[in-house]
């Protein structure tokens, strides 16, 4: 199974489908441009190659290669304003939790953007945020990294090490997709890539420590990838930060207990772990009570 990665045009905006592949169905390519566009799959009149030629719709369990598409296609998007709109009410958000193993925040990306999941795509989107801060140095300099961008990137890809600001930041670019992340202690939302005007975007949820992705589920299965302008989602997200916050399910971090998986040190908050690390090298920590 690969990806079919597919540029994907339609009314008032672009942008790249990478949660899909070789098994995916014309089904799960209307679910993700319903994500990305809010074109209900009921309203979406599609069509690929080219020169462009409709697709036929009747049979959505086709899977896509079946029908001609590759990786690499563009797919175009009209709204069919003739067929009635699907009313989406009660729009469930769900959390799918992910192992509390360090990579939390990059297991939790891949299942968003690329449909895996696995600690193999997490050593994937690892290599791809070191490679970009060595091949740019310019743009991620010492000062912003606070060690140089050969060392950070040689860090950032040890498995123990947790993702951060830098490597959102960076995937959000290279998938051309913000990424929100959700904070359940202040029910904060703050948005990566942003500046760039993506057409898409994605949401994890954070509670001090641990990234967990958030999906909607709808009855023709799981979406990850929504579009921009859908406050809709966005509303459903923080309910579901809400509800976490309400059974305390955050971490304190200016107060949380952590102790040093390479020497036993106990220590106090964000800010002791951060003075260890710099002070050891040591980056292997974990939570207790």
């Amino acid at each position: 199974m690969t990806s079919v990665i597919l540029k994907c045009n339609y009314p008032g905006g672009s942008t790249v489908l990478r949660t899909l592949t070789t098994d995916s169905t014309l089904a799960d390519l209307q679910r993700a441009i319903e994500g990305a566009s809010s074109i209900a799959p009921g309203q979406q009149k599609l069509k690929s190659g080219f020169p462009p030629k409709a697709l036929c719709l009747e049979n959505t369990g086709a899977a896509l290669l079946t029908v001609g598409i590759r990786s690499g296609d563009n797919v175009t998007v009209e709204r069919d304003d003739s067929a009635p709109a699907v009313m989406r009410e009660g729009r469930t958000v769900k959390r799918h939790i992910v192992p509390a193993n360090n990579s939390c925040l990059f297991v939790s990306l891949g299942y968003l953007l690329q449909a895996d999941g696995s600690d193999s795509m997490a050593k994937t989107l690892r290599y791809l945020v070191g490679s970009t801060i060595v091949g740019n140095p310019c743009e991620y300099p010492e000062v912003l990294l606070g060690r140089d961008p050969i060392s950070y990137s040689e860090w950032i890809q040890r498995s123990e090490v947790w993702g951060g600001g830098i490597a959102l930041a960076i995937l959000a670019k290279h998938f051309e997709t913000e990424i929100h992340v959700v904070d359940t202690q202040s029910l904060r939302i703050d948005k990566f890539g942003q500046e760039h005007q993506y057409g898409s975007k994605v949401y994890v949820i954070y509670d001090g420590i641990h990234y967990d992705p958030l999906y909607e589920d709808t009855r023709m299965g799981a979406v990850t990838v929504f579009a921009v302008g859908d406050q809709e989602v966005e509303n459903a997200a923080l309910t579901v930060a809400a509800s976490a916050k309400e059974q305390h399910n955050f971490t304190d971090l200016a107060n949380f207990s952590l102790k040093c998986g390479a020497c036993g040190t106990g220590l106090k908050g964000e800010n002791d772990a951060r003075d260890h690390a710099k002070k050891t090298g040591h980056t292997n920590f974990q939570e207790y009570n």
